[in-house]
């Protein structure tokens, strides 16, 4: 995670439920995930506002946001990467997500995405850090990867994680989408 000072927030999409087998790769390729309480996910908004920042007002847009937005449904259908940094499962389709996120971003115009200003990063499941010998990294996650995909995930609510230390994070809320759908 980027370290800004402060504790930090960010709100997503955990996947682990959809398909515990992909959940279990990513455990083994991203093993920095699990000591942090970061499930396999597809993230909305990093970062998210700083947790000391963090009020009652913001959790409830927050409320009321994704109750008036239908659950997301989609399929992770290959692998992509973001060069010399991540490997991900990339969604399809991915208008929904997308205009979520957008939305989330128009929403939160001070906390822009991955704190760039501008940035539209597509959405993704980050599966591995590409690190120091990428091809060996996008070896093993093709091989342990490629034969689970697709998997279907349907999400029902978002979560709210807060780091309660560096790089140690848990879920603060969980914001249902609108129900019926």
């Amino acid at each position: 995670m980027q370290r800004s000072g402060s504790l930090e927030t960010f709100v997503t999409l955990v996947l682990a439920d959809s398909s515990p087998v992909l959940a279990e790769a990513h455990d083994e390729l991203y093993p920095m995930r699990v000591g942090e309480g970061i499930p396999l996910s597809l993230t909305l908004l990093y970062p998210f506002v700083p947790l000391d920042e963090l009020r009652d007002e913001h959790l409830e847009t927050l409320r009321r946001f994704f109750a008036a937005r239908p659950p997301l449904e989609f399929d992770l259908v290959r692998l992509a990467e973001f060069p010399g940094a991540v490997i991900y499962a990339a969604p399809e389709p991915e208008d929904g997500l997308r205009a979520t996120m957008r939305a989330l971003w128009t929403l939160f115009p001070d906390y822009p995405p991955y704190g760039k200003p501008g940035n539209d990063p597509p959405p993704h499941a980050t599966l591995a850090l590409l690190g120091d010998d990428p091809d060996t990294v996008r070896d093993a996650v093709t091989a342990r990867v490629e034969p689970l995909l697709p998997v279907h995930c349907v999400a029902r609510e978002a979560s709210l994680f807060e780091e309660y230390e560096p790089d140690r994070c848990r879920v603060r809320e969980t914001f249902p989408f609108r129900a019926g759908e």
